[in-house]
């Protein structure tokens, strides 16, 4: 599957052909323990993680061709460094280069000036092996919380090649998977069928009950 063929712009489930959309905050454990105090509830991150890693689990193998996408909005001025968060987690290696390129097709309607455009990172040709799944996956879940650390401040995209579908977890609420193929997902939509965001689920439902 080409990268070019699933439009990497959130929100992901609605933008394209095929996807389910999946709760990872548990709201019956709930974020807060003193929400006066500014004080979290560690066991809400700690499931939240879990949830997320066990959906990764199931849409991407140890053998699975992946790459990642990590794009930011820019004022002309912001640029994405080799050295950021996000990709200091992944095993580039010898043979494996990081590319950048900027963007003026996403997120278009927003664009006001013509030095905006979104700026993007991809790392091609890796497996899970290559990459420190859990601490993106963190970082990625505590993007609205700035007093948690790690946190990435962007967008981050998992492509999976081998099975053409792409995840991404948006933050501690929700994760998006989206496919080319209704089958791609099927899987994923039995086996963790209670974890869709009950929003979504009618539609979700209505898709993939009937194969």
């Amino acid at each position: 599957m080409s990268q070019n063929e699933i439009k990497l712009e959130r929100p992901l489930f609605y933008n394209n052909p095929f996807g389910l959309r999946f709760e990872i905050g548990p709201a019956e454990i709930g974020v807060w323990v003193s929400r006066e105090r500014r004080q979290l509830n560690e066991k809400y991150f700690n499931a939240a993680l879990e949830r997320a890693q066990n959906i990764f689990d199931t849409a991407f193998t140890l053998t699975d061709e992946i790459s990642i996408v990590y794009q930011m909005f820019s004022d002309g001025r912001r640029r994405i460094k080799k050295k950021c968060y996000i990709l200091r987690q992944i095993n580039t290696g010898s043979t494996k280069e990081i590319a950048f390129s900027d963007h003026r097709e996403l997120y278009s309607e927003s664009l006001g000036y013509k030095c905006e455009f979104w700026h993007r990172a991809t790392v091609s040709g890796l497996t899970v092996a290559d990459i420190n799944i859990k601490k993106i996956l963190l970082a990625l879940i505590n993007t609205d919380f700035g007093s948690r650390q790690p946190v990435i401040a962007g967008e981050c995209y998992f492509i999976n090649h081998t099975k053409g579908l792409v995840l991404s977890l948006y933050d501690d609420r929700g994760m998006d998977v989206v496919a080319l193929k209704k089958e791609t997902l099927q899987a994923l939509y039995k086996i963790h069928n209670k974890l869709l965001l009950n929003y979504d689920r009618a539609h979700i439902d209505q898709v993939f009950s009937h194969i």
